[in-house]
C-alpha cells in the first residue's frame, strides 16, 4: 500500500494519516463488531434518514458528538482508524485485514461525505463503513449504513462487553486471522 497516496487521499477528508499502528493489543475485527452488541451492552447509536436532504451534515455532527462525549480522541485529535490492508498470506489482493492506522483529525474535516467518496471511511459518498478506536482502546466508534438511514454506533468500555470477548476467543488461531491479528487479540483478552 502507498502510503504517500494514502496520506494525501486522508488529507483531502480531513485526516492526517501519522502511519499504520501494529501491535496495539486492539484487534480492529473486534472493534468492527459494535453494530452487533445491544443498548444493554453499551452501545449508542445516532442516525440519519437516507431521504434527508441534510443527512450527510447531521451524521457528520453526529459523529463528532459521539466521539467527543465518548472519548474517541485524544488530546491532540489523534484516534485509530481501520484500513484494509493485503492480508500478509494472501495469494491476491483480495484477501485483507484490518491494521490501525494513527490518524489525527484536523479542521475541514468530512468522514461521511469526502472520507467515504475517497474510500476512506466507506463508499460511496454519505454511506459510511469505518471501525474507529481511541488509542487505548477504550471506545469503538462503527460508522454503518441501515436500511433506511446512515449513522454512528458508540460501544464506551469494549473490553467489558462479554459478546466481544466471545467473539475475540472463537477468532483466535483461525486460519484468516494473520500472527498480528493473534497477538492483539490475545492482549486485549488479557487486558
Amino acid at each position: 500500500m502507498d502510503t504517500q497516496i494514502l496520506a494525501q487521499v486522508m488529507k483531502d477528508c480531513g485526516l492526517r494519516f501519522l502511519g499504520f499502528r501494529r501491535e496495539t493489543g486492539i484487534p480492529p475485527y473486534v472493534a468492527g463488531m459494535v453494530t452487533s452488541c445491544s443498548t444493554d451492552e453499551g452501545r449508542r447509536d445516532r442516525t440519519a434518514a437516507f431521504d434527508d436532504p441534510a443527512r450527510v451534515p447531521k451524521a457528520n455532527a453526529d459523529w463528532f458528538e459521539l466521539a467527543t462525549e465518548f472519548g474517541l480522541f485524544s488530546a491532540d485529535r489523534q484516534f485509530l482508524l481501520s484500513i484494509s490492508v493485503p492480508h500478509p498470506d494472501a495469494a491476491d489482493d483480495t484477501d485483507v485485514e484490518g491494521v490501525w492506522g494513527l490518524v489525527e483529525l484536523t479542521d475541514g474535516w468530512d468522514i461521511m461525505g469526502a472520507g467515504c467518496a475517497a474510500g476512506i471511511t466507506g463508499s460511496p459518498y454519505g454511506c459510511p463503513a469505518f471501525v474507529m478506536s481511541a488509542l487505548d482502546g477504550s471506545v469503538f466508534v462503527q460508522g454503518t449504513v441501515w436500511q433506511d438511514s446512515i449513522g454512528t454506533a458508540v460501544l464506551p468500555n469494549p473490553r467489558r462487553v462479554q459478546s466481544l470477548q466471545d467473539i475475540a476467543r472463537l477468532s483466535l488461531g483461525k486460519p484468516y486471522q494473520s500472527a498480528a491479528e493473534n497477538e492483539d487479540t490475545v492482549a486485549w483478552l488479557a487486558s
